[in-house]
Order: structure tokens, then sequence, then C-alpha cells
């Protein structure tokens, strides 16, 4: 615990230090000068291992052929072929054209989370997501986007959360706190 405190400590610190323009003043549409605050993610610190791209006609029950948007193709195990542990698929293969973001166990050959970002988009397009007006995949979790009005102004809030499942019908993530929130079509 101490380790894991001190790590967000430092993260903290980086964060603060790497950040240009953290703070801008604006004006509402009524022309009332407003202050912004604005959070941005420490790029350098955490940089993002997901490959995107789409599974191949090849893909079976124990490999994934990953065609990566950049053309090229990869053979990925679905499980660690040394300790057996499967990795996460979330969401369905359904369509070998639709979207997704894989990450990848040390060694590049096993997979660690592959995420249907197109069932997911899906799932988030119909489905009531206040207060959170975004995402995106950032090493295997999900990055959801937020503007909230508070004292100092507008301040834009980014939380990553895990995903813990998805499907056609409802998306499942579990935030910062053990909390798990769902997500499901509203019509």
């Amino acid at each position: 615990m101490r380790h894991s405190t001190l790590l967000l400590i430092g993260l903290s610190l980086l964060m603060l230090t790497s950040c240009k323009d953290w703070w801008k003043q604006g004006e509402t549409e009524d022309g009332e000068k407003q202050d912004t605050i604005i959070v941005q993610p420490p790029v350098t610190a955490l940089p993002d291992s997901t490959i995107w791209g789409h599974l191949g006609e090849d893909s079976g029950m124990s490999a994934l052929e990953f065609i990566t948007d950049a053309g090229d193709t990869l053979e990925i195990y679905r499980s660690d072929p040394y300790t057996g542990e499967d990795g996460r698929l979330l969401g369905d293969i359904r369509n070998y054209k639709d979207h997704f973001a894989i990450t990848l166990a040390p060694g590049g050959e096993t997979m660690l989370t592959a995420i249907n970002a197109t069932q997911l988009d899906e799932v988030w397009n119909k489905a009531q997501t206040e207060p959170y007006d975004g995402w995106t995949i950032w090493n295997g979790q999900i990055v959801l986007s937020s503007q909230q009005k508070q004292e100092v102004g507008i301040v834009n809030r980014l939380d990553t959360m895990n995903i813990e499942w998805l499907d056609s019908d409802s998306l499942v993530i579990r935030n910062h706190i053990n909390q798990l929130i769902k997500f499901e079509p509203t019509e």
C-alpha cells in the first residue's frame, strides 16, 4: 500500500510539472469571465501500449490473427503458453471488420486484453453515460472524460477505470474505489 501511495504522489507531481497551460481564462456565452483548469495526462510518464486494428479470418480459439491499423499481421496467443493464464477478451468476436484495441504481455506473443472498440462505441452511444462525455482506451483500460463546473471554473476530468464486462447490451466498469458502474442502452 505504501509503495502505491508513493507512486501515486510521484505521478501526480510529474503531471503537475509537465502540464503546460494548465489554467486559462475564457468567457461564457453571456460574456462573463470564467476560469478553466486544463488537466492533461503525463504522456511521457505512462506510454500507451495499446495496438489498434482488426481480427483476421484465421482467428480461432487459441490464437488471434491481428491486423494492425499500420497493416502488420500478428499471431497472438489467447493464453500464456507458460502459465496457461487466459487473456481478457472484452466484447464479442462477431465481425472481422470490428475495430479492436489489444495489449500484449512482455515478449509480444500473448494477449493481455482485447477490447472490441466497435462494440464499446455502440453500447456507449445507446447508453445513458452522464456525467461522462467520451472515452478512449489507454493500456488496456478505459479512460472516461467529463467536464465539471466547479468554483474555480470548468475542470476537464479524466477517470481511468477497468472494463469488467462488455457485450452488445451492456458495459460494466470498475472505478478506483472498487465500485461497479453499468452502462446499458436506454432504448
